[in-house]
């Protein structure tokens, strides 16, 4: 694999990562809500997944799309369920703000950054439609292994980046009072994501 091919894929990714969207949204909720470790949990779930996908996008994500092609539904409303909750749970916040003494849920936090990236069936189409154009079966093992590490690397940067912005004295200082008003509007920001997703997928 050429650097100019592996420099594109990386842009590409970069671009994909600071577009907004529900990864974004609960890191930032996460690490308003629960502090700095639950905010890099989450990042750190969210590379895992993205992990996840382009290890199946190496063995030919885009073949199994094709030969069952009732997955791709299946699992929009799955990502799409599971937004909604999300939403569900912003909405009914009480914008409470860390304690200095708050144990972070580190599993919880995990898990919840690792399905919000696996379930959301905009990842899958972006892996298989961008990466599997990548990932030949031609790479040597070497190749996808150095892909492999440096997207999940580029995710948990951008992510952990975020998590430590938005877990700031400054920030939690400005956003004092006013939490409870951005949990409403991740909330109505899920929701509506998840809505738009299962809209699309009864199409």
């Amino acid at each position: 694999m050429t650097l100019e091919s592996l420099a594109m894929v990386l842009a590409i990714h970069a671009v994909a990562l600071i577009s907004p969207g529900p990864d974004f949204a609960v890191v930032t909720r996460m690490s308003l809500v629960s502090g700095r470790r639950a905010g890099l949990w989450a990042a750190a779930g969210v590379a895992a997944s993205i992990g996840i996908y382009v290890l199946v996008c190496a063995f030919g994500l885009s073949l199994v799309i094709t030969a069952l092609p009732h997955l791709s539904h299946v699992l929009t409303f799955v990502g799409a369920a599971y937004l909604a909750w999300l939403g569900i749970q912003c909405l009914r916040s009480t914008g409470a703000l860390p304690e200095a003494t708050q144990t972070a849920p580190r599993a919880k936090s995990f898990v919840t950054g690792l399905l919000t990236n696996l379930l959301n069936p905009k990842a899958m189409l972006y892996f298989s439609s961008v990466l599997s154009q990548v990932l030949t079966s031609e790479l040597s093992t070497t190749d996808t292994a150095t892909i492999w590490l440096l997207l999940v690397c580029e995710s948990l940067l951008w992510f952990g980046l975020v998590a430590l912005v938005f877990s700031s004295t400054r920030v939690l200082a400005w956003i004092k009072g006013k939490l409870v008003w951005l949990d409403r509007a991740v909330g109505v920001v899920l929701m509506a994501l998840a809505a738009k997703l299962a809209w699309g997928a009864t199409r």
